[in-house]
């Protein structure tokens, strides 16, 4: 069976990910870090792997753009996960018994009405969403409430007591990479989805400019760019592009070819079909 790892215990958002991303006839794989999942990946011990890259109100997952560059392992696939957020506890636990809830510090924060509106609980910092379910559920921690998906709530066999929980319900959205050791094989015709990271070769006015013009005069539509200090050398930086295309066609061929005139490097992350909005997976 295809195994597949991600990063933090079941139930958490990124395992409603991977199913998502590669259906639901398959062994997942937790491990304790966003590392770890490269690792396995390259190293066979799994299929593949899942990797959250950009949160709607968070920003991006910064130490994910850093690792794909360095592991170059390719994207394969996309998905947009709805994060709704509930509080969960014990079977038989009402709200007004909690005097803790824990999770991870960006849910916490995401939830930040909640404790406004009931100052007598205090809240924890924990390692992980799904992990404060576990947390609860092993240790029976009675008054303790904990912050994840509803699916986390199911697969401890806690009580879900506020659904939605988050500030703005609805609004919450992580972008999941799937990544593999092989990438699949992309012909011209395929209307995909493509990411790449570049070095300008030197920091002078308008070299930006320059590398984004290579695009810019072939129609290519830039979707996101993200830049990152480029390791091992102070003050200069790496810049990650989304674009709509894929290099088996000919116009992105000629864009990257001019790129690689203008910079110390090139190198594409991978192409897949832009992902779709989806809710949590059970």
């Amino acid at each position: 069976m295809t195994s597949i790892a991600f990063q933090g215990r079941h139930g958490a958002y990124g395992e409603s990910a991977t199913l998502h991303l590669f259906g639901k006839n398959i062994t997942t794989v937790p491990v304790d870090s966003f590392d770890d999942v490269y690792r396995l990946v390259e190293s066979g011990a799994v299929d593949g792997g899942v990797i959250p890259i950009e949160n709607s109100t968070a920003g991006s997952i910064n130490d994910n753009y850093d690792l794909l560059l360095q592991w170059k392992l390719p994207i394969v696939s996309e998905v947009k996960l709805h994060i709704e957020h509930c509080l969960m506890a014990l079977p038989g636990t009402r709200i007004e018994d909690l005097h803790e809830v824990i999770s991870h510090p960006q849910a916490l924060a995401q939830c930040s009405d909640f404790f406004k509106a009931n100052p007598k609980i205090k809240r924890t910092a924990f390692f992980d969403t799904a992990g404060s379910g576990e947390e609860i559920a092993t240790k029976k921690l009675a008054g303790v409430g904990g912050i994840a998906s509803a699916f986390a709530a199911e697969y401890y066999g806690l009580s879900v007591l506020k659904y939605p929980l988050a500030n703005q319900p609805g609004a919450n959205f992580t972008r999941f990479f799937a990544i593999q050791k092989k990438a699949p094989t992309i012909d011209a015709s395929m209307h995909t989805k493509s990411s790449l990271a570049f070095a300008p070769q030197q920091n002078i006015a308008g070299i930006l400019y320059k590398c984004l013009g290579c695009f810019a005069t072939r129609n290519i539509d830039l979707v996101r760019i993200e830049s990152r200090p480029q390791a091992g050398s102070p003050w200069q930086y790496v810049f990650y592009l989304d674009y709509l295309g894929n290099p088996a066609q000919p116009h992105v061929q000629a864009a990257i070819a001019e790129l690689e005139t203008i910079s110390n490097f090139v190198i594409s992350l991978g192409s897949y079909i832009n992902g779709e909005d989806c809710a949590v997976e059970f």
